[in-house]
């Protein structure tokens, strides 16, 4: 059964000091009152997209535009897909199935989910369907560089081994994952910019990477699991995890860096806002702003003390963080939205 990946490992060791640090402090950013390289354009506005008391918890976001956004999770054996038009939130009719983790599409006409027990689905524009992956392990992530050549990544948390899936069209095929120098069960998300330049990420800090041809291990120099990654080109990759304090992860095109990212706590979620610029999230609503180029993050505030677990920026002036409470049942759901007066970058697909 899906607990949220750093919850139910982490909550006993997060103290009330701790709120009160993620919420205004970051010895990256020293508050020097000068203003050099802090000042933000507009102060972001978080608030709660849509009611979530009864909907379980929510894992995944994606979407194609502004006015067409997924939101996927659920309890865990029963999946939600909430879907917005720009104008309304409404609930999906799915196939029943356990908890659905991630989302990643195409088009407003081609979307694809993952979940527990080895869980996909599919959304032509019209009826999610569900798919045969052959596996029962749970699925953490989906990417694919085109509607024939998809990924998917999982495996069972603290017993193993890790899954890697490939989807051609027409039916999905377990991979071989290439031996690794270290313990671990899971690999936990997926991103790519082509069919021949993918990673994947997980437990212990396992990073793969594909060439088009074969999978193999990269040393990202850290040993804390990493639970997400996204980027804005093949030069320009960041990821995030950590447990007890977040950690920070960033390819060059070259080469991987990480650094711890204390005091925020472990991250979970992550999404370019635009180049060179990452809006970050984990646990107890913790969320800051990630600069690539000069290596500093400034920390904002949310309304929440829960999870944060996805994020997804719509490519004008909002971004979209989920998550909520999965260490017990009933799971309870977050949906918020943060949004600017900015001038975005282009929707990164």
């Amino acid at each position: 059964m899906l607990q949220n990946y750093h919850s139910h490992r982490l909550a006993r060791t997060i103290c009330v000091a701790l709120l009160a640090c993620v919420a205004g402090c970051n010895p990256m950013v020293p508050d020097d009152g000068s203003g050099n390289g802090n000042d933000t354009p507009s102060e972001p506005e978080w608030r709660e997209a849509f009611s979530t008391t009864d909907d379980g918890f929510l894992s995944g976001v994606w979407g194609s535009g502004p006015d067409d956004v997924f939101i996927v999770g659920g309890q865990p054996q029963r999946s939600v897909v909430f879907h917005f038009d720009g104008n309304t939130w409404e609930t999906m009719s799915t196939p029943e199935t356990p908890i659905l983790i991630w989302v990643f599409g195409f088009g407003a006409d081609d979307v694809y989910a993952v979940g527990e027990q080895g869980t996909a689905l599919h959304y032509d524009g019209a009826t999610w369907t569900e798919m045969t992956t052959g596996i029962e392990d749970d699925l953490w992530g989906i990417w694919g560089a085109s509607p024939d050549d998809l990924w998917a990544v999982g495996g069972e948390i603290d017993t193993g081994p890790p899954v890697l899936l490939h989807f051609d069209g027409e039916m999905w095929t377990q991979q071989t994952v290439p031996p690794l120098d270290r313990n671990s069960t899971a690999l936990l998300k997926i991103w790519g910019t082509s069919s021949d330049y993918i990673f994947a990420v997980g437990q212990t800090g396992v990073i793969l990477e594909y060439n088009g041809n074969d999978w193999q291990q990269i040393d990202a120099g850290t040993a804390d699991d990493l639970v997400s990654l996204w980027g804005t080109g093949p030069n320009e990759i960041v990821a995030v995890g950590g447990r007890s304090n977040g950690v920070i992860a960033t390819y060059n095109g070259t080469q991987w860096t990480s650094r711890s990212a204390a005091p925020l706590p472990g991250l979970n979620g992550m999404f370019p806002l635009k180049e060179g610029e990452y809006l970050i999230g984990g646990l107890i609503g913790s969320a800051a702003v990630y600069n690539v180029n000069t290596d500093e993050y400034e920390t904002e505030t949310t309304p929440t003390a829960r999870t944060i677990h996805a994020i997804w920026h719509d490519g004008a002036n909002t971004t979209y963080a989920v998550g909520g409470r999965s260490s017990e049942t009933p799971y309870t759901g977050l949906a918020l939205t943060r949004k600017t007066t900015d001038e975005a970058a282009k929707l990164i697909p």
